[in-house]
């Protein structure tokens, strides 16, 4: 995942390490410069030339090759954190405003398929709905209203932090006509962090190409999602739970 200013401007799951760092830098490649790029597998060698070619704060590793560390402190002021040993168990979030502070639970629930409701006449294959599970755990990351548009396993647009859920939607759609080159045949998948309260949201969505998407349930309108969603053909789940981050 890459971070810029607490907001993830790209992930990927890829097994192929090289190729998932590539294509977390593409959703979004000029918010990437100077972000954090955050691995939750060792650095090896190969990765860490295809860091170095981007300028960078701070890259977090589970874990370095030697060689890799080598490559890396080639360039000047880059914070280098290897994570194998933190542990996360029983940690809290802590934020401190208005000489007042909030302390929370993080948001690391593990999902299974129990989480969530296939509540659209079109069903999702498995790959689709572990598509829409991968842009699910990306968007309790972003900053609400949070909307984030996947392929493959791999972000290609986010909006965040704004208002309007719908113009989050406009933005999470720019950023993917931007940097992304789709295929009409490609299945583009849409995750929001919340409910829409209104049809506009999802109806600008469909209508930039997405395919399916899923949000957690509890508007009064859910039924008019349903419905609409039915109406264009589109795949919805529903979660059970809302993952606001401010």
């Amino acid at each position: 995942m890459i971070v810029k200013h607490s907001n993830p401007c790209g992930a990927s799951v890829n097994n192929n390490k090289v190729d998932s760092f590539k294509e977390a830098y593409a959703c979004d490649p000029i918010s990437a410069f100077g972000g954090i790029v955050s691995c939750n597998f060792k650095v090896n060698t190969k990765v860490a030339n295809e860091l170095n070619k981007l300028f960078l704060e701070v890259i977090i590793g589970n874990g370095f090759e030697k060689n890799a560390i080598k490559i890396l402190k080639r360039k000047k002021n880059l914070r280098i954190i290897d994570s194998s040993r933190i542990k996360l168990a029983n940690k809290n979030n802590l934020t401190n405003n208005f000489n007042s502070f909030l302390i929370q639970s993080p948001d690391n629930k593990i999902f299974k398929k129990n989480n969530f409701k296939i509540v659209s006449k079109k069903k999702p294959n498995r790959k689709t709905l572990e598509n829409l599970i991968f842009s699910f755990n990306v968007c309790r990351s972003v900053k609400s209203n949070a909307i984030v548009l996947s392929k493959e396993k791999a972000t290609i647009g986010i909006g965040s932090g704004q208002p309007s859920r719908l113009d989050s939607c406009k933005i999470a759609i720019e950023k993917m006509n931007k940097f992304q080159k789709i295929n009409a045949n490609e299945e583009i998948i849409a995750a929001s962090d919340a409910f829409f309260p209104f049809v506009d949201g999802i109806e600008t969505l469909v209508q930039a190409g997405i395919c399916a998407v899923i949000q957690p349930s509890g508007s009064i309108r859910d039924k008019e999602i349903i419905k609409f969603a039915d109406k264009v053909g589109i795949i919805l789940v529903f979660s059970n739970t809302r993952h606001f981050k401010h």
